[in-house]
Parts: C-alpha cells; structure tokens; sequence
C-alpha cells in the first residue's frame, strides 16, 4: 500500500508540474484554418507560435497546412507550437538540370511544386525512355534547360514531357528515287525509319544530292526502325523530272488497252502528216 500511494502522489504531482495550472491542455486543431484567425486565440492560450512556409496549388495564403503538436495532444502552457502555412505571393521554381533519361527527370521533379504529363512518340533512334523534350506554355524549353538559361517558373506551372517509345508495328517503304537527300532522310524520320546513304563519285554536297537507287523497293513491307539503304549522285538521275522530282513508282497503274491503242493511232496519224 505504501508503494501504491508513492506512486499516485508522484503521479499527482508530475501532472501538476506538466503544466503552470495543474491540469493538462489539449492542443486545439488549426489545420485549414486561417493564421490570422487563430494567432491572437493561441497566444491567449499561452502558446508559442513557430511559423515555417509552404507553397500548395489552389489553396489561399496563410492557410494552415499542419501543425506540430497534432491536435488533442496533451500540451502544457507556453509549449511552441510549429505551424505551416501557405506563403503570399507567387512561389517562384527552378526546375531541375537537364537529363535525357526520363525517369530520373521525373523524379527529380516530383520534389518541385509544378505539375507535368508527358506524351509518347515514336523514335527508334534513341533508347525508349529518352526525354525528347520539354514543353512549357505550348514552347520548348529543352536548349534553355541544356544550357542552363532556363528561368524560374511559378509554382504549380504546367509541363509537358515529350518521352520516346520504340514501334513494333510495320509501314510500308517510300518511293525516295529522284528525292534530294534531304527530303529522303526527312521523310524515313517521319516514318520512324533509319537511313544508310552511299555517295558515288560524283557526290560533292551530300544534302542537295539525288537518290537514285534504294532498297527495300518503294511499296516493300518494313518494321519501325529498320534501315533503308539509299545511293546518291550529285546531278538529277535519269528519268526525273526537275520539278516533280519523282520516280516512276513500280506500282502504278497500267494505262487502260483502250487507252494505249488511241495513242498508238494518234502516232501513226501524226506519222501520216
């Protein structure tokens, strides 16, 4: 019995010295409410108020967003009490350094109040996942972000991640014959294709040359990605117009019989005259 009561009179009198009035406080729920509202309360209270800032989207300033103790904790009087709140003005971001593999951009920008989402193109030149580039208000930002000129953005501005993906599926190969080279090497890039360019000796501006020779044949069946090889010569090929600039395509239609037979009597018309 000795001990029991030992015990409840150091009990006693640790509650008393918890807090300056003998009796424990419980400390008041803030979160969502407004700093002014409460600053004035919780120094009545005999509170200490440690305020830090934050930045949060769509929420007003000096609202509180947490709070150290947690509310109905058990506090004494005069205990500093840590709160949160939504800083005034516009926040200001760095956006983080440049990284081709998107992943680690990614996670380096979760860690930033901005908001992002990312579209998928096809580019089996790079390895699937690179980051090709970066859109912010319908712009690119990609340069600035390599060379490190990149401004500061406002806190919860929107981005847009362009990040490659490989194609499995087919397409079919143009007709590059007669094409300059680099109208042949923009229009396999647009088809996801690769390009093997030979020069003949004639060749002595690449990009003004004319494909006269490719294989697979144009109309041939191919992968995404897969390489079309294509010879090129300095003057316009044979058979090609200067200002089409096209190749008779293999897979024309054949003129009609009636057709080839009214040319045949025009020719021997005009023969007769």
């Amino acid at each position: 019995m000795g001990m029991l009561f030992l015990l409840f009179l150091m009990t006693t009198t640790w509650l008393k010295c918890y807090t300056d009035h003998g009796e424990a406080l419980h400390m008041p729920n803030y979160v969502g409410k407004n700093l002014l509202e409460i600053k004035d309360i919780a120094k009545k209270k005999g509170f200490v108020i440690v305020v830090d800032s934050a930045y949060q989207q769509g929420l007003a300033p000096l609202t509180i967003t947490d709070q150290h103790p947690v509310a109905e904790s058990l506090i004494k009087e005069k205990r500093t009490v840590y709160l949160t709140v939504i800083r005034k003005g516009i926040q200001m971001v760095q956006l983080p350094e440049f990284n081709d593999e998107a992943k680690l951009f990614i996670k380096n920008l979760k860690s930033l109040d901005v908001v992002y989402n990312h579209r998928l193109e096809m580019d089996t030149r790079v390895a699937e996942g690179t980051l090709l580039d970066i859109n912010y208000k319908e712009k690119s930002i990609l340069d600035q972000l390599k060379d490190g000129s990149m401004e500061k953005v406002p806190a919860g501005s929107k981005l847009t991640l362009i990040i490659s993906e490989k194609g499995y599926g087919q397409t079919k190969v143009p007709n590059l014959v007669c094409k300059t080279t680099s109208e042949a090497q923009l229009i396999l890039e647009n088809l996801s294709l690769n390009e093997n360019i030979i020069r003949d000796a004639t060749t002595s501006d690449k990009s003004t040359a004319y494909v006269w020779w490719q294989d697979p044949a144009a109309g041939s069946s191919i992968r995404f990605g897969s390489q079309v090889k294509i010879k090129i010569m300095q003057n316009i090929p044979d058979g090609c117009e200067e200002n089409e600039l096209e190749a008779p395509r293999d897979d024309a239609p054949e003129k009609p019989q009636e057709e080839e037979e009214n040319e045949e009597n025009e020719e021997e018309e005009n023969e007769e005259f």
